[in-house]
């Protein structure tokens, strides 16, 4: 639990800016006694750190061990609603992420602590690493990163990925927001299983295929078409585009709009160097291929990417 983070995600739409959450949430202005609770177990509740749709991320020290983790607290509403409590988003982030070993995935322990609130009721916490920098979205937003070292983050993002997917799991929620970059060190993490589903011997038969961010789900995944790895690696190419184009590869002015043009054959992809122009035509192909409509014409493993990947980062940047 040596990494700590100011932005750990709980489901946020990635139709915003990347901004500082406590600053987007009012976080800053916030004391304690407006936290939901005081404390999970030997962890004081320290600040609020992120919060979206399922609940809080809050920061949290056990003083006797000086050790700092973050904390997800799910919202009550997902325990009072029947239908939200069988899908059982926070359950299932912890038996997927708990059970795998990989320097670029975000740590967590391996059960749900449950913790009375301010107000006399039961929450679920999850406890996982807590790491100290920026998502992409951030990075995007500042464009303070140099073209080699996007590339050596893609390539690391993608051999994390790459063991997701030798492990049977598909992710199904990939975007900038989902990837954090540790400050000071040269590590990435990926983040947010809530929305995963395994093929493994405890797969999870409920989930249901729509689940994500709409402005990065692949034409399968909009049409809530069975997923395969190979959605990941659109989504992946949608996050890659961004990163080092600096926008969306749609122009489409809202999300519907958007969305058809991620499906629509007659759409076409820009090369990410019309926007940047310091992208190396290499970098151009590999994120093109990522993104074609047709499944069986994209990479079709994580495995085929970061080889061509790799070769990008051994040519001259």
């Amino acid at each position: 639990m040596a990494f700590l983070s100011k932005f750990l995600r709980l489901g946020r739409k990635d139709n915003e800016p990347g901004v500082n959450m406590n600053d987007d949430l009012g976080f800053s202005e916030m004391d304690e006694s407006q936290f939901e609770l005081t404390h999970v177990g030997n962890y004081e509740i320290v600040a609020p750190i992120g919060s979206g749709g399922m609940g809080i991320v809050y920061k949290a020290i056990d003083r006797s061990k000086d050790q700092t983790i973050a904390i997800k607290v799910l919202d009550r509403r997902y325990d009072l609603d029947k239908k939200g409590r069988s899908r059982d988003y926070l359950g299932r982030e912890v038996m997927i992420a708990a059970s795998l070993r990989h320097p670029y995935i975000v740590k967590m322990h391996n059960s749900i602590v449950e913790q009375e609130d301010i107000n006399g009721n039961v929450r679920r916490c999850l406890l996982m690493e807590f790491i100290d920098g920026h998502d992409l979205k951030y990075h995007i937003s500042e464009r303070d990163l140099p073209m080699r070292k996007m590339v050596e983050i893609c390539i690391k993002l993608c051999q994390g990925l790459d063991y997701l997917h030798q492990h049977g799991i598909v992710h199904r929620d990939i975007k900038p927001a989902n990837f954090m970059l540790p400050r000071g060190g040269n590590e990435v993490k990926i983040l947010d299983f809530g929305l995963s589903e395994s093929n493994a011997n405890w797969r999870l038969r409920w989930m249901k295929r729509g689940g994500g961010t709409r402005l990065y789900m692949s034409p399968e995944q909009l049409r809530k078409r069975r997923l395969d790895f190979r959605s990941d690696i659109f989504s992946f190419g949608i996050t890659m585009y961004e990163f080092f184009a600096y926008r969306h590869p749609c122009n489409g002015t809202d999300t519907r709009e958007i969305q058809r043009q991620i499906i629509d054959p007659r759409y076409k992809f820009e090369p990410p160097s019309k926007y940047n122009s310091e992208v190396p035509p290499i970098v151009d192909k590999v994120i093109l291929k990522a993104l074609r409509r047709k499944i069986e014409t994209r990479y079709q493993s994580m495995t085929e990417m970061l080889l061509d990947l790799s070769r990008t980062s051994n040519s001259r940047i």
